[in-house]
């Protein structure tokens, strides 16, 4: 397509979608244009978009879909979560772009039997669901028919990665094969998710499952063998005395193998689920043995994937990083092969949006590319009254941060003082630090804090924020993810630079290696947090830096930090 070409296409979905009277925000078009030339031109098969809170990215990325599609070109959008798809499904709706859009089975339920998706009644029946006379209106089935056929469609990463890893590899022909282009939002993201998402996790519920699993083989005489799974109990336990990798390794091993000794099992079950209930839903022990087998199905795949990985690697890239109580998880520290391996071999055309990439070059090595087009835009945003006041006198440092309390708890009573009868957020790097911070609160301010553990408590809590006035929501993990417009949040506090823990022993590990990426890392989270309550052109909100720490990393990362952020910096001495 010439550029000629691409405006007028530009200018179609202007009137089809947005309408005549719509205006492009400031360098909107530019990048559309820009990303499309790209894609025909050849030039570059990666795309950065770093976009600020504002610039419509969301949009953009329609934009690029729709042209690439009137080419006859399919391709994804992907999200980072579920939040940030279903914003993309109202969009659709909102412009009537007839895109599908498909989520996990278990955020569907089964019409006949109401249960989640994964338990429906072709599951249980062990049936194709093609051959359910439910099938056609199916809610899940419907939509995943619809996305497939879409061109493009809407996936969240995590759906995405199964289906081009795992799915496309068992039929012949995949619903979701890799497509000419994928456009990729919170592309900040992609390699923790792909961490994530290749990282098995074993705590005591692992072995109480698999006792239970093993007990209903019993009962329901489906065992094909003796299975033992007491050994992987015993395996489990050896992993968390073990720290030699190479054991580690081997017991790793072990474990994959023990898990392949249920499989046939699993299948025997599922047969003689249907052929003791071909017309009716089993009784609820039946529906829980397979849940539970479904459930070692995944886990072995993640074990058998994560020692795929090490075998190509090297067991010197085992990272054993206990994350909770009784909880062990096991990372790779060669990223570059997963990145490659599980993503970049399937994006094809790959544009990644983001506004927090922060160092674009740090990023591309994070991501194991060594090349891209990369785009900037600029802020349209009038940060004059959302001022971050940043007090340097005191450091919440490891060392450092216990003498500082009695200064921290100070000032948050005085701000949270300042702002009576607004809502806001406390930034915490951990919930241990909220805590603290709450005790130390008066208790005329402990009447407005929202505390929270855990991601359905903190949902519970910002709904209460939402609906209420003169409330603030405090803790970890409210830096990304969150839309408090307006009065939702008029003030925000950052009680610590939101530096990654150093008792999580990947960080640590990585830390050793790279120690620009743990910067980096902070960086994000800094741009990231201080976009929470400013989400408009009209909107605006307070910002108070705590944490004398910031003015180091500012000084050793300056280009990182964009212009629209370093004006807004107001020090308090």
């Amino acid at each position: 397509m010439t550029i000629e070409q691409i405006k007028l296409k530009l200018e179609e979905f202007r009137t089809i979608f947005l309408g005549k009277n719509f205006v492009w925000r400031k360098g909107q078009q530019d990048v559309i244009i820009e990303v499309i030339k790209t894609y025909f031109d050849k030039s570059k098969n990666v795309v950065i978009i770093d976009a600020p809170v504002g610039s419509g990215k969301s949009l953009i990325g329609m934009a690029v879909a729709w042209i690439l599609n009137e080419q006859k070109l399919k391709g994804y959008i992907l999200a980072s979560d579920l939040s940030l798809q279903e914003q993309y499904e109202k969009d659709f709706d909102r412009f009537n772009l007839h895109w599908g859009s498909i989520k996990g089975v278990d955020n569907y339920l089964c019409i006949d039997n109401m249960e989640k998706n994964s338990l429906g009644t072709c599951r249980i029946r062990n049936k194709p669901p093609r051959t359910m006379p439910c099938y056609d209106s199916c809610p899940y089935f419907v939509v995943r028919d619809l996305a497939s056929k879409s061109p493009t469609a809407l996936l969240n990463y995590a759906y995405w990665l199964i289906m081009q890893n795992y799915v496309n590899k068992t039929i012949d022909e995949p619903l979701f094969p890799p497509r000419h282009f994928t456009i990729c939002d919170e592309g900040h993201k992609i390699l923790d998710i792909i961490q994530n998402h290749y990282s098995p996790r074993f705590d005591p519920k692992t072995t109480e499952k698999l006792e239970k699993l093993t007990e209903f083989f019993a009962v329901f005489k489906v065992k094909d063998h003796y299975i033992d799974y007491r050994n992987i109990q015993r395996c489990i336990e050896k992993l968390f005395k073990t720290e030699n990798q190479d054991k580690l390794h081997e017991i790793l091993l072990e474990i994959e193998e023990s898990f392949e000794e249920y499989l046939p099992s699993i299948e025997t079950l599922k047969t003689k689920v249907n052929d003791d209930y071909p017309d009716t839903d089993p009784p609820k022990e039946w529906r829980e043995a397979l849940w539970l087998s479904d459930w070692l199905k995944d886990l072995h795949c993640k074990v058998e994937d994560f020692n795929e990985i090490i075998d190509k690697t090297s067991v010197r890239n085992i990272v054993k990083n206990p994350t909770g109580e009784n909880e062990l998880t096991f990372n790779c520290l060669q990223e570059s092969y997963m990145m490659h391996k599980y993503f970049h071999q399937w994006t094809g055309f790959t544009i990644l949006m983001s506004a927090t990439f922060a160092d674009p070059t740090k990023y591309l090595k994070s991501i194991a590319l060594k090349d891209a087009k990369y785009i900037k835009m600029e802020s349209t945003f009038d940060f004059s009254k959302s001022p971050i006041y940043f007090y340097n006198q005191r450091r919440m440092t490891y060392n450092q941060i216990d003498e500082n309390l009695p200064w921290l708890f100070s000032k948050i009573n005085e701000i949270l003082e300042h702002h009576h009868n607004q809502n806001g957020v406390i930034h915490t790097a951990s919930y241990d630090l909220a805590l603290k911070i709450f005790v130390g609160l008066s208790n005329k301010n402990k009447k407005r804090i929202l505390v929270y553990n855990g991601s359905e408590e903190k949902r519970q809590v910002l709904e209460i924020l939402k609906r209420n006035k003169n409330k603030v929501i405090m803790g970890p993990s409210l830096l990304e993810g969150l839309d408090l417009k307006d009065d939702w949040s008029r003030f925000q506090i950052f009680a610590k630079v939101p530096y990654l823990s150093l008792s999580d022993k990947f960080v640590a590990t990585k830390l050793k290696i790279d120690p620009d990426w743990y910067r980096w890392k902070a960086i994000i989270n800094v741009l990231q947090g201080s976009g929470r309550s400013v989400r408009s052109e009209t909107d605006w909100a307070i910002t108070y830096m705590l944490d004398g720490a910031l003015a180091d990393l500012i000084h050793n990362n300056r280009k990182a930090f964009p212009p629209e952020f370093m004006k807004r910096i107001v020090v308090v001495e």
